[in-house]
């Protein structure tokens, strides 16, 4: 098998991305594929994407859904896992993501707004800031690319500046989450704090309240 393959399943038409070795060469591979099936999909179809190693991966995602997305097709789940030829009913999925779709721009989409509890096993992934009111259940995920707020309870894990940005930052209501990454830092909050933005100061990780947080100066 080559880095991606498209199948047919119970669950519909599934993109299974094996490995690459960097987007350009992962988003050619995509285009020449459905380029071979043309005819076969319309614009607004809707498809879901399985990635086999999410955790060596996990940084590219939201890159992945918006190229997937601008070719005119409707992400409807991230799964992760290993497909199986034979029996495809039996494909085994680590996890299941509920995907919020982005919209475009040039550099990060507008931010997005959401009004519910995210539970385990969902998640929200967009190329930019997110704002969730609601609550963050233990086992759900925040992916963004920017800022991430959380106008509630954080209790899952919430990966911010997933494309690199040092100066994103994470922000809840009541902060007691199972993980937070900002880029390539990653914390663990031991106890429930409140009111608590986290962010990254001389190559770590702090956790300030939100009326006393001092940034780096040139922060932009």
């Amino acid at each position: 098998m080559g880095s991606i393959d498209l199948r047919m399943t119970k669950k519909g038409v599934v993109l299974f991305i094996e490995e690459y070795v960097d987007l350009s060469q992962l988003f050619a591979d995509i285009t020449n594929k459905f380029s071979q099936l043309n005819g076969f999909f319309t614009p607004g179809d809707k498809l879901s994407i399985m990635i086999k190693d999410r955790e060596k991966y996990s940084k590219d995602i939201t890159e992945i859904v918006s190229f997937v997305e601008k070719m005119g097709f409707k992400v409807g789940e991230i799964l992760v896992g290993e497909m199986n030829k034979k029996t495809p009913n039996k494909i085994s999925v680590k996890q299941k993501l509920n995907v919020v779709e982005s919209g475009s721009s040039k550099h990060l989409n507008p931010t997005k707004v959401v009004k519910k509890t995210i539970r385990s096993g969902q998640a929200i992934i967009h190329d930019g800031d997110v704002v969730l009111i609601g609550n963050l259940n233990s086992g759900g995920e925040v992916i963004s690319a920017g800022n991430v707020s959380v106008l509630g309870e954080a209790r899952g894990v919430i990966r911010a500046g997933v494309k690199g940005d040092e100066d994103s930052l994470v922000f809840a209501i009541s902060m007691n989450p199972e993980l937070v990454q900002i880029a390539g830092y990653v914390a663990h909050v031991p106890e429930q704090v409140k009111n608590i933005i986290a962010h990254v100061r001389n190559g770590k990780m702090i956790f300030e309240k939100y009326d006393e947080v001092k940034f780096n100066v040139g922060r932009g």
